[in-house]
């Protein structure tokens, strides 16, 4: 995975993806966000705008913040085959899995933390009643991008 970004624009994601058989070259797939603000990195470093990746190289994320205090997580999925999987609803997937408040904190604001394998760690915060918190917690995300809280 490749970004690319027009500050103050837009975000590019691109995925290279190795050729299925031996008559054909790699593919490629872009992706590109409208975002004044950029993507945005793990708590630990914010400003990291280089998104996530597990070792196998089949489960890739980002995190679009089109404004202050949004944020929404985006999963790409690839498969052996060549198949490329676009999540766009990872805020709602997840919200749904959330008891209140996290529910409706991480439909506006969802952030990647990690990736661990099939597991990713993300955070949701409340911006709503300061001091502001955070809930970190795991999904487990299947091939087909079902998304599941992970134990």
């Amino acid at each position: 995975m490749t970004i690319s970004s027009n500050p103050a624009q837009d975000v590019t994601v691109t995925l290279v993806l190795p050729a299925t058989n031996s008559e054909a070259g790699p593919v490629s797939c872009s992706f590109t966000f409208q975002t004044a603000k950029g993507l945005l990195g793990p708590s630990s470093n914010p400003t990291d705008q280089s998104g996530f990746a597990n070792s196998a190289q089949d489960l890739f994320a980002v995190t679009v913040e089109p404004a202050t205090k949004a944020a929404f997580v985006h999963f790409f999925l690839t498969s052996a085959k060549g198949n490329v999987v676009f999540v766009s609803d990872v805020n709602t997937r997840v919200a749904k899995l959330l008891s209140p408040p996290w529910k409706s904190n991480a439909k506006g604001f969802l952030r990647v933390e990690t990736i661990q394998g099939r597991k990713v760690e993300l955070s949701a915060t409340d911006f709503a009643h300061a001091p502001f918190e955070t809930h970190t917690f795991w999904v487990t995300v299947g091939a087909t991008g079902k998304v599941t809280l992970a134990p």
